[in-house]
C-alpha cells in the first residue's frame, strides 16, 4: 500500500499497521557457526561464548562481545 504522508510529497510504501521500529521478534536468532563448542568465557562476567567454533569476537547470551588477549 502506498500512502502519502506529508505535504512535501514523500510517499512511504509498506504495511501501514506497523511502526517504523523493529521489535525484538524481527531480529534473527544467533546460531552457532559450527557444532563444535567455543571454550571462551567473557572475562568480565564469566559467561560462556555461544557462537560455537569461530574466529574473531566472542559473544555471550546478553550480546556482549570480547576478544581474547
Amino acid at each position: 500500500m502506498i500512502k502519502p504522508t506529508a505535504s512535501d510529497g514523500v510517499e512511504w510504501a509498506g504495511d501501514s499497521g506497523r511502526s517504523g521500529e523493529a521489535s525484538p521478534q524481527d531480529w534473527p536468532v544467533l546460531q552457532s557457526s559450527s557444532s563444535d563448542p567455543c571454550d571462551g568465557n567473557n572475562p568480565m562476567t564469566g559467561r560462556p561464548c555461544r557462537l560455537g567454533y569461530h574466529q574473531g569476537y566472542h559473544r555471550d547470551d546478553t550480546g556482549a562481545e570480547w576478544l581474547e588477549d
